[in-house]
């Protein structure tokens, strides 16, 4: 089965930019292979780069403590949810957005990193300490990274609170696509994630156009020749998977 998620707010799709890109390098990491962990500091230059920004940060202390409010107002609160949203919030607030700017200034990474955009810029005729790194032991190369990654593991452990949040309680319905196409009704304010969960088997890939009147998604043939495909011309079933931000546990 395939999944795609389409976030209806900037806010959302950052978070799940953000947590794509810790799967990435967390299973890079995982790997002994050097060019898995060639990968992984690649990765690593985009995380940098996401989780270095003030706006997410205070985003998600916006968003922790909204939760940790609603949890507080509970008859009920879940105690160990809310333990963890304190936890991240407190990590969170002690974390300097500038701290990314040691990665910046390390020289051996710097040097790495102004190649990037260069084709085979970065072999060992051109930097032959980045060789050597790369033909070390897999544990020393996963300590480096391990090191290096260090100052974003607040933004990961948040995004992914939030997340598993927004996902804990979805409106899951039962879809049937006529002719490559679906109409669904408007979707109520909290609404913040809508995901299409289908057959892979089927090749098709979902258009999706939401708002608070209406949801259209059109399913169009996947193609690996254009960005544009025709719409798809069979019917068939897939689930239809609706996130709001008043779900919590």
């Amino acid at each position: 089965m395939l999944h795609f998620d389409f976030p209806l707010s900037e806010r959302v799709r950052n978070y799940i930019r953000v947590e794509q890109l810790f799967n990435r390098f967390n299973e890079a990491l995982a790997g002994d292979d050097k060019w898995m962990h060639h990968a992984a500091i690649y990765t690593l230059f985009e995380l940098v780069e996401c989780a270095s920004k003030a706006e997410l940060k205070r985003d998600m202390l916006q968003e922790l403590e909204r939760q940790r409010l609603q949890q507080n107002a509970s008859a009920l609160p879940n105690q160990v949810h809310l333990d963890k949203l304190n936890q991240a919030i407190q990590e969170l607030q002690t974390l300097n957005t500038h701290s990314a700017q040691n990665l910046r200034e390390n020289e051996w990474l710097n040097a790495f990193r102004q190649r990037l955009n260069i084709a085979g810029g970065n072999t060992a005729v051109e930097l032959p300490s980045y060789h050597f790194w790369l033909n070390q032991m897999a544990e020393q190369r996963r300590e480096y990274l391990q090191k290096w990654s260090a100052t974003a593991l607040p933004i990961q452990n948040a995004v992914g609170l939030v997340l598993e949040t927004l996902r804990s309680n979805p409106q899951v319905i039962d879809c049937q696509a006529v002719s490559g196409k679906y109409e669904h009704g408007g979707l109520i304010q909290t609404t913040q994630l809508l995901s299409i969960e289908m057959d892979s088997a089927l090749g098709v890939v979902p258009e999706v156009s939401a708002n608070k009147y209406f949801t259209n998604i059109n399913f169009l043939q996947a193609n690996q020749e254009s960005t544009r495909s025709k719409v798809a011309e069979q019917d068939f079933p897939f689930k239809l998977i609706l996130c709001s931000v008043d779900n919590s546990k």
